[in-house]
């Protein structure tokens, strides 16, 4: 069932005539981000850096290399690499389990996005900033599920912070944070897509390991499958 914004309380009007009213908010934008010719249009501005492609593809190898991506990922760089591919680029602060949905949400929209705009004659990888130099650890370090009988339950785990207001790429994660994971282990309805999420977590936040690095590992495992 698909429900509509427009039921949703409070709302932005800006939102809902970005999303259903285009032409009234187009005056704001660049182009239509429901046109294929919006993105051609950005595709001949943005021209092509052969130097810049390079340096960048060395560095995102180097980083995902270190989070244990997968094939696909290092495949997808090696295509970011040759002129004329294009990037999809999303992101958001690193967060306790990926932090809030829209987080996933954000990445899936760039995978289909490449996907449709590859289709259509310009190929594009999807590529996922992390915002690793948040000092707001009290926002990342909380998140919140829904349990079997639908009540919200929130988990924290603000990790151990080396220095005041320090950003939260050098915060790493304590033993507890085992506990943190049997509590979501406990709110979540049992089967097999609960085994699978919890294998993942458990695998990427560990204690010692920072909150950039648990993250992106999360990261490459889900969207490099």
């Amino acid at each position: 069932m698909r429900i509509s914004y427009r039921h949703v309380p409070n709302t932005s009007p800006l939102f809902l005539d970005y999303l259903y009213n285009y032409e009234r908010v187009a005056g704001f934008f660049t182009g239509s981000p429901y046109r294929l010719e919006s993105y051609q249009a950005m595709a001949e501005r943005l021209g092509d850096s052969g130097d810049d492609r390079r340096k960048l593809g060395e560095i995102l190898v180097r980083q995902n290399q270190a989070f244990g991506a997968p094939p696909a990922i290092l495949e997808n760089i090696a295509r970011l690499q040759q002129q004329g591919t294009y990037a999809v680029v999303t992101g958001q602060q690193v967060g306790l389990f990926s932090g809030p949905a829209f987080t996933i949400y954000k990445a899936l929209t760039a995978v289909r996005v490449a996907q449709w705009l590859s289709d259509n004659g310009l190929p594009s990888v999807p590529l996922f900033w992390l915002a690793t130099e948040d000092h707001d650890l009290e926002e990342v370090a909380r998140t919140a599920v829904l349990a079997e009988d639908y009540g919200l339950v929130r988990l924290a785990d603000r990790g151990e912070c080396p220095a005041p207001r320090s950003p939260v790429a050098r915060v790493r994660l304590t033993p507890a944070i085992t506990e943190t994971l049997d509590r979501l282990e406990a709110t979540l309805p049992g089967g097999s897509t609960r085994d699978i999420v919890m294998r993942d977590l458990r695998d990427t936040y560990q204690p010692g390991t920072t909150w950039s690095q648990a993250f992106g590992r999360l990261m490459a495992r889900l969207f490099g499958r």
